[in-house]
């Protein structure tokens, strides 16, 4: 009994074909859901959501972050094993943009009381 024939550049033609197709399904799934604003994992980036205004990279693993939630700024120091509220104050309305467009200095210096 003899094995069928197998034409080994047509399989391969045929795998590579489904695995673009794949990709580009994968893809524009991304692409239309980064378009239509989903946020991720269900949590949507309303009115109540808390906002990053700044974050201050410290080392690899550790940062300060000031997050504006529910009209209070919070000053977070973050780790790779956990988070610890810095310090806890209301959120100054003026500033209502994060600190990629402001300079995240400000936000600590009003957060800690320095103004000096």
């Amino acid at each position: 009994m003899a094995l069928p024939v197998v034409d080994t550049g047509t399989t391969i033609f045929t795998t590579l074909g489904y695995l673009s197709l794949l990709l580009g399904v994968i893809f524009l799934a991304y692409y239309l859901l980064r378009r239509l604003g989903v946020q991720g994992m269900g949590i949507q980036g309303g009115q109540g959501a808390p906002q990053l205004m700044g974050r201050l990279m410290l080392g690899q693993h550790q940062s300060v972050v000031v997050v504006r939630h529910q009209g209070k700024d919070l000053l977070l120091g973050v780790t790779a094993e956990h988070v610890t509220l810095l310090d806890k104050g209301d959120a100054d309305e003026s500033i209502a943009e994060p600190a990629e467009k402001k300079n995240f200095a400000s936000f600590l210096k009003r957060s800690t009381g320095d103004e000096g």
